[in-house]
């Protein structure tokens, strides 16, 4: 068969299968890449258009390990709750039980960086570096990066005792991500891979296509939880470009404790962009900021009592003129 052929095919699947998991709680999606390798989807979302999920990891570089792994597809309020953590995005849970990677469902930039992301750590379980322990990368990178070098200084951790963007396998799936897509870069301490170790990888794993079209279409997080006293709750993230957007709607329980209870701020490359207060009666504070970036920002819900305070969160990032 042709790989014309193949993409023929592929496409009247996923236009069926489409059908089916919009019409269900939950459906089963298979998928093919161009060697004939299948991709399994567990569609647990209405509307899902499975089909832009395989051609953004039929397009990367890999190899039989996709057959091995099953995309797990929710809706992305249900994230947080699958993934442990509030401030999650996704998550794979291969090292633990089945190989799973859980992704909200959508079609966006950051979505195919999320993807990329999750698969890099599916990739890491499955190649192995001799005579280090798990999890190590790929050989090819583990002696570009020079991650022995970096071992031996504490600089990097098989843990995340360092913090998350010193965890090896964070690394690599981030950098398995960026030299497929060259955008979002979240290990701010280390450069993004430069052209030899983008060689080195292609080399190694086996060379990619052009990856579909991922528009930039505002993305939504809705997060609830509990902070603690003193706690801070964070949700990073990057501002690709200029004319960007950032728009928030939180509430705080207990208004009517005294004084300043809590404060929601928005921080883009270690400036204060804006700080709301949640003093006495006070329940619900926003902002819409325009024209940020390029950045790497994060927004923040602090803590300045003693007492657990409820929150909810709404974050909408977009760029101008797309909301």
């Amino acid at each position: 068969m042709t790989a014309v052929h193949r993409r023929m095919l592929v496409a009247l699947c996923a236009a069926l299968a489409l059908v089916c998991a919009t019409g269900a709680n939950a459906a089963i999606v298979t998928s093919h890449d161009d060697q004939g390798r299948q991709i399994t989807f567990d569609v647990r979302a209405p509307n899902v258009d499975t089909e832009w999920y395989a051609s953004v990891l039929r397009a990367s570089a890999h190899g039989n390990e996709i057959s091995d792994v099953t995309i797990r597809i929710v809706p992305e309020s249900q994230i947080p709750g699958l993934c442990g953590g509030e401030d999650a995005s996704a998550c794979y849970t291969g090292r633990s039980g089945p190989p799973t990677i859980m992704i909200a469902a959508g079609k966006s930039q950051i979505l195919e960086d999320t993807l990329l992301h999750e698969y890099g750590h599916h990739l890491d379980t499955y190649w192995r570096v001799s005579g280090v322990p798990e999890l190590n990368g790929t050989p090819a990178w583990w002696a570009a990066r020079g991650m022995a070098a970096l071992l031996a200084n504490h600089q990097v951790a098989f843990d995340y005792s360092l913090g998350w963007s010193h965890g090896i396998g964070e690394i690599f799936a981030e950098d398995y991500s960026y030299i497929h897509t060259g955008d979002r870069y979240a290990i701010r301490w280390l450069s993004p891979p430069d052209a030899a170790l983008k060689a080195a990888l292609f080399a190694e794993l086996g060379t990619p296509t052009e990856l579909p079209f991922a528009p930039e279409v505002p993305s939504v997080l809705n997060r609830r939880g509990t902070l603690v006293p003193r706690d801070r709750f964070s949700i990073p993230f990057s501002l690709l470009g200029p004319g960007r957007r950032v728009t928030l709607a939180a509430t705080v329980t207990k208004p009517k404790r005294k004084g300043i209870r809590a404060r929601a701020q928005l921080v883009c490359d270690g400036h204060v962009v804006v700080s709301r207060n949640f003093g006495k009666g006070r329940s619900k504070r926003a902002f819409d900021i325009h024209n940020l970036g390029p950045a790497d920002c994060d927004v923040r819900l602090v803590s300045n009592t003693g007492v657990s305070l409820g929150y909810t969160l709404r974050l909408t990032l977009a760029v101008e003129g797309t909301t």
